[in-house]
């Protein structure tokens, strides 16, 4: 029995060793590294979540068909001018009444989806959710240049200024 008595004892003390090398394992895990700022950026936080507000569109009383069928009317309506502005058979002046046509028709069929009360409300809600802030609409041509990248050939003539006096206010 003594020759078995050593490995019993072997064995013991190598489960008391292994049982207490486990009990520090789990809390020796691999180093986490986290990343130095870069110089130059901010360092940025999650921000914290903001209750869902329903579109715009919704607010306003619009169905999604008709923001759908207005969303397809300006498409329609850009890819007509880009159309009239690469063609190269009109004059410039031709350019100008065919793109005033297009935003006539096009104004029309907008106007016949969306009440003008239904518009106001949507803007309204844009420019709240907006913060104010004026972005021009992506496609627009800016003031500066027409709807084909020209420049204008003479500036719009500023209205005379009103002869009439100004009314006197009473103290």
């Amino acid at each position: 029995m003594s020759t078995s008595t050593p490995s019993l004892r072997v064995c013991l003390f190598l489960t008391i060793a292994f049982a207490a090398i486990s009990q520090y394992a789990p809390a020796q895990a691999l180093p986490v590294h986290i990343p130095d700022p870069v110089p130059g950026r901010p360092v940025t936080t999650a921000h914290p979540q903001q209750p869902h507000e329903p579109p715009c569109w919704q607010v306003a009383g619009i169905s999604k068909s008709a923001i759908d069928q207005r969303q397809a009317i300006q498409q329609r309506t850009r890819s007509e001018v880009e159309a009239v502005c690469a063609d190269p058979s009109l004059s410039q002046q031709q350019r100008q009444q065919k793109i005033r046509e297009i935003h006539e028709q096009a104004k029309q069929e907008l106007d016949a989806l969306v009440s003008p009360q239904q518009m106001e409300a949507l803007k309204s809600c844009q420019q709240a959710r907006n913060h104010g802030g004026s972005h021009p609409a992506p496609g627009h041509a800016s003031a500066s240049h027409g709807p084909c990248g020209e420049m204008p050939s003479a500036p719009a003539p500023n209205p005379p200024p009103s002869s009439k006096p100004a009314p006197e206010t009473e103290n």
